[in-house]
């Protein structure tokens, strides 16, 4: 034996026996402690965790954010402003009101309906990382109004909440506004005590006539009848209308005719009537618009050729108009139902004005010009959580991230060939798909969940009971859905999901879910309630996805949304699926969401010659979830329903969004995104037979409990897992590249995004960097798991792979991946609990519910099926090469797989447990491990190079 050969055996030896001891220090850490079995959730309040480095779980440094409810001041003075950053301040030079912190309590908008009843109800105190809410108070007539608005700082283009107190109560009735009521708008301005009325975004509602004739106009006569004494803008003759003028924020020409180039009825955020209850309460969910919604504001904008980053963009302003029971001229309104009739603009209700003033996060590049640039993309279900980190990312990772939205198949045919960058994705790449050479790798970047969100305001008729019909306008917090209701949705079921007259739909389904007797026996608060508008399905977005896959698997694995799916007329109820689901050939589940009846509503005696009135006209897709969302809370269908014949030639033209307080709007959307919207997320009904609404808790059991293999080795939370309390369409998205397809700078800087990601970025909050509302807050385990896969990858980032020894060719499989439902395969020979065990590319994964045998199995989809619906793009035109790897597992060409993991009676931990100095001693004998099998390779050749 040579001396050489002696050291490297030595070495070696000592390099395994640190990996075992490594190992069962894992095993150890992840053991059964003495307390209840499941892992705590994160609460939704209390003190935040410090961050601490993902890999070492040093505390780690970030960007200061602003004190709570008032942003920080831009650096560079290039963003303008309000000059004065509190509320309090700021609202005091205004007419009329005061503003200030409001005490803690939790805000309007709510995510679920347990949590809007508890915050309706002055719950808790909010968590660190939440919005401070500000109170602004009325004076005069309306000194007891008191208004507070849940969110003034970090703002987006999003929906905040706004409620109230010490109001009268709206006449006639809580539809029909005669007087006592608010009116609400957004405005730009740099002056410090509020903006003036000529630079409000207001007027584009002038064609609702739920109250006065000018009410929701600028216009600022009215009659022979009335005038405003302090008016100062008259008519110069008798039959001239005259308008408060509209001032662009960008310094264009003030528009003085009552309409707007800048904005209209499609694209306004004003809220011209938002009632009072009998009791003085009320409350309105409002749209933030930035300057990419609403140009003539330019909400959030930066300074134009300066470098920044910016802090801060263009500042801006709430303006709420209170209105009571007497006219401009101080008298009680006449006629006309004894509505009020002036304008908010009329300079009488102006002076009554309560402003709050808005500041918001900046629109477009908030990193210095001249960054490299790194490129990320795929499934939505990770972009709203990495928009949010976007702008932290460039100053502690070093270099612009930019994020391109892409289905999940064309994302994953990226790990196949080229440059991957870092793709985002639900399922992994099968194994067999894999290219020879290109590993993957793989870190669990997000935990959220899909939801079936809605904008539904109580409506009633006549004959409603009064006590009911005093909600008119006010929004309903609960829905509960079985997979057999959201199946009708998804199908077009309902005999008003397609154009009147469609002969496909069977005559015995009902006219739309608020009618359907099977949705009213599981939310009898929708009784005695009608809606007008009709909600006969869903806002779907366009496109296949992973997300799609899996609420299909979730409907599949429901016995009686299964046998719905497949014409089963139901004997309880009496329905039956829209034939053309069944005669068009479309093999379910699939990964997008098909509209395959092709019914048109013709109109042969039209004197125009309108065209046929096709469903993809009426019930059109969204672009993606975020504008499914946005427009649920809009109350926007998306619908081509108005028919213009005096264009050339003629045009099928959107119709106008349903007015606040007649809304009735269902979508699929992430939890983030309704979060972000201020959407009710239905309770869905999961393999344990209870309804329950996505949340921290519901999702953390799924990933406790719910998790099943795939083909990639890889979990995913299966739909059908029956987990008490688990929320069935809870989500894990992936962060995927391939190491060796990358240059080192690129590996260093993928390897940093992760490590934010998991560090300061799963700090919740509404400030730029921290964790969006509607994810869950990884737990500890789970985030050390990333961090060693971005150690992975700056390691191996530009090295090439050793060549593996071939194997007997495998059959390829679709790169659209597993179905999210399939059987978990054998159980792990890894050490349960033991992240050290994915490392080595061993499936770690936590034991599955007893449910996961109703889940459909991977053959329910083709492997070379193409979405049937929705103009969506497949997975590239690439043929996924034989996997080349020998039977057992080999670190050399296996995806890394880190995943959670715990016996059945295991807590893992979650990020506030203390483990102590242990983790350090189980990372450096990791480290030691990792020198040692180096050392065994290095150190002889470099005995051999110094012989003699």
């Amino acid at each position: 034996m040579t001396r050489a050969t002696g050291l490297r055996r030595v070495l070696r030896t000592t390099g395994l026996l640190t990996l075992l001891v490594a190992t069962a220090a894992g095993a150890a850490l992840s053991g059964t402690p003495a307390v209840a079995p499941g892992r705590a959730p994160v609460a939704a309040s209390g003190a935040p965790d410090i961050p601490v480095d993902a890999m070492t779980g040093a505390p780690v440094p970030i960007d200061p954010p602003a004190a709570s409810g008032a942003p920080a001041a831009s650096t560079t003075g290039g963003a303008t402003g309000p000059a004065a950053t509190s509320a309090t301040a700021a609202a005091t030079a205004a007419p009329g009101a005061t503003a200030q912190p409001a005490a803690r309590t939790a805000p309007l908008i709510a995510t679920s309906s347990s949590a809007f009843a508890a915050r309706e109800a002055g719950a808790a105190p909010t968590a660190a990382g939440d919005p401070v809410p500000v109170v602004v108070r009325g004076s005069g007539e309306f000194a007891g109004l008191e208004v507070t608005v849940s969110q003034t700082s970090h703002l987006v283009n999003q929906v905040i909440g706004l409620s109230w107190t010490g109001g009268r109560a709206t006449s006639p009735s809580p539809m029909s506004f005669g007087q006592n009521y608010l009116e609400v708008m957004q405005c730009w301005g740099d002056q410090a005590g509020g903006p003036d009325r000529e630079q409000c975004q207001y007027g584009a509602s002038k064609g609702d006539g739920r109250g006065g004739a000018y009410v929701p106009s600028r216009q600022l006569n009215y009659g022979r009848t009335l005038t405003d004494p302090a008016e100062t803008i008259r008519p110069a003759g008798e039959n001239q209308n005259v308008y408060a003028p509209f001032r662009p924020a960008g310094g264009g020409p003030a528009e003085t005719d009552g309409s707007s180039q800048y904005y209209d009825s499609q694209s306004t955020n004003e809220v011209p009537f938002a009632p009072t209850r009998a009791d003085g309460t009320g409350q309105l969910y409002f749209e933030i618009q930035t300057g990419m919604e609403a140009p003539g504001l330019g909400c959030g904008q930066t300074p134009a050729g300066r470098p920044g980053p910016f802090t801060e963009g263009r500042a801006c302003w709430l303006v709420i108009v209170p209105r009571g029971d007497r006219e401009v001229d101080g008298q009680p309104p006449t006629g006309d139902s004894a509505k009020l009739q002036s304008s908010p603009l009329s300079a009488t209700n102006w002076a009554k004005r309560l402003v709050v003033p808005l500041h918001f996060e900046p629109v477009g590049l908030s990193c210095p010009i001249g960054s490299t640039e790194r490129p990320t993309s795929g499934t939505e279900m990770a972009a709203e959580a990495v928009w949010r980190w976007q702008p932290v990312l460039c100053r502690q990772a070093g270099g612009i991230f930019s994020f391109t939205r892409t289905t999940d198949s064309l994302a994953r045919g990226r790990l196949l060939q080229g440059d991957p960058g870092l793709v985002y994705v639900g399922f992994p790449l099968p194994k067999d798909a894999q290219t020879p050479g290109r590993t993957p790798v793989y870190a669990p970047l997000g935990v959220s969940g899909l939801a079936i969100s809605f904008v539904v305001e109580s409506q009633s008729y006549s004959l409603t009971p009064p006590e009911i019909r005093q909600k008119d306008g006010q929004r309903i917090q609960e829905m509960n859905l079985t997979p057999r209701l959201v199946a009708k949705l998804l199908t077009q079921s309902y005999r008003y999901a397609v154009n009147p007259g469609d002969p496909d739909v069977p005559a015995g389904n009902p006219l739309d879910l608020t009618s359907d007797p099977e949705f009213l026996d599981l939310n009898p608060q929708f009784k005695n309630l009608y809606f007008p508008s009709r909600i006969p399905d869903l806002l779907l977005p366009t496109g296949d996805s992973d997300a799609a896959s899996l609420v299909w698997a979730w409907l599949y694995s429901d016995p009686q949304a299964k046998a719905f799916l497949e014409g089963v007329v139901s004997p309880g109820w009496g329905d039956s699926v829209n034939p053309a689901f069944l005669r068009d050939g479309i093999t379910l589940p699939v990964s997008n969401y098909p509209k395959p009846d092709s019914y048109c509503q013709s109109f042969p005696d039209d004197p125009t010659a309108r065209p046929a009135w096709c469903n993809l006209d009426s019930h059109p897709y969204a672009n993606t979830m975020l504008e499914a969302a946005r427009s649920a809370a809009r109350g926007d269908t998306l619908s081509k329903s108005v028919w213009d014949s005096t264009t050339t030639p003629g045009s099928l033209r959107k119709g106008a969004a349903q007015a606040q307080g007649l809304r009735g709007v269902l979508a699929i959307t992430t939890t983030a995104q309704a979060a972000r919207y201020g959407l009710t997320t239905a309770r869905l009904r999961n393999g344990k037979g209870e309804f329950v609404a996505p949340d921290n808790t519901s999702m953390l059991a799924m990933l406790d409990q719910g998790l099943v293999p795939t083909t990639s080795g890889l979990p995913i939370v299966s739909p059908a897992a029956q987990v008490a309390g688990g929320y069935p369409l809870t989500s894990i998205t992936y962060a995927a590249t391939v190491p060796s397809a990358l240059d080192a700078a690129s590996g260093a800087s993928y390897a940093s995004l992760l490590r934010y990601a998991m560090g300061d970025g799963q700090t919740p909050g509404v400030a730029a960097g921290q964790l969006a509302e509607g994810y869950l807050p990884l737990p500890e385990d789970v985030r050390f798991a990333t961090g060693v896969v971005a150690g992975a990858i700056e390691a191996l980032a530009g090295k090439p792979e050793p060549t593996p020894k071939p194997t007997p060719t495998a059959t390829p499989t679709s790169t659209a991946g597993p179905s999210p439902s399939a059987r978990p395969t054998a159980a792990p020979t890894a050490p349960s609990g033991s992240l050290a065990a994915g490392v080595t590319g061993q499936p770690v994964v936590r034991e599955a519910s007893d449910a996961t045998d109703a889940a459909p199995s991977d053959d329910r989809r083709p492997a070379a099926q193409a979405p049937s619906g929705g103009g969506a793009t497949g997975a590239p035109a690439t043929t996924p090469a034989p996997d080349p790897s020998p039977a057992g597992p080999s670190p050399e060409h296996t995806p890394v797989v880190l995943a959670p993991a715990t016996p059945a009676a295991a807590v893992a931990r979650t990020a506030r447990t203390e483990v102590g100095n242990v983790r350090f001693l189980l990372l450096g004998a990791l480290i030691a491990g990792v020198l040692a099998g180096a050392a065994g390779l290095l150190v002889p050749r470099l005995l051999r190079r110094r012989r003699p």
